[in-house]
């Protein structure tokens, strides 16, 4: 009787941790940017820089640098998706909880992962997932 009453939590903690019952979000392959860009603009701006949505606050990381750098090391967009959807989940720190959540923490991610860094030399953010490896061959095609 008690293994059955102690599967009960378990069970019910695994549905959860699988996120059955929420809602249901596309992921990176369906998230819609523009979407994103207008939502970041208002609701993340006043706190991170990012030259592509004309924003340049100071309290948050600023994204271009933050996300530009792994971009150049290679890094692919859906890993910096990844990252940044995490950020706006665990909403650490001075980052206010659930600003953005569901589908439309998935677009504004993806925004993010889509456009950060794109002036840090070696970057190319939606280049395929390539980053700086992308880049790097575009460059030296263009200069031979």
């Amino acid at each position: 009787m008690r293994g059955r009453l102690l599967a009960i939590p378990l069970a019910a903690a695994a549905l959860v941790a699988a996120g059955c019952g929420g809602e249901e979000t596309t992921g990176l392959d369906g998230a819609s940017r523009s979407n994103g860009r207008e939502l970041f603009v208002p609701t993340c701006g006043s706190c991170h820089t990012l030259a592509e949505a004309g924003t340049a606050g100071t309290v948050g990381p600023n994204l271009d640098e933050a996300l530009g750098y792994p971009c150049k090391q290679g890094f692919a967009e859906d890993t910096i998706y990844s990252v940044v959807l995490g950020q706006i989940d665990l909403a650490q720190g001075t980052m206010p909880a659930d600003l953005v959540t569901g589908q439309d923490a998935v677009d504004v991610a993806a925004y993010v992962a889509s456009v950060a860094g794109k002036d840090i030399e070696g970057c190319e953010p939606s280049g395929g997932g390539g980053g700086g490896t992308t880049t790097a061959a575009a460059t030296t095609e263009t200069s031979g």
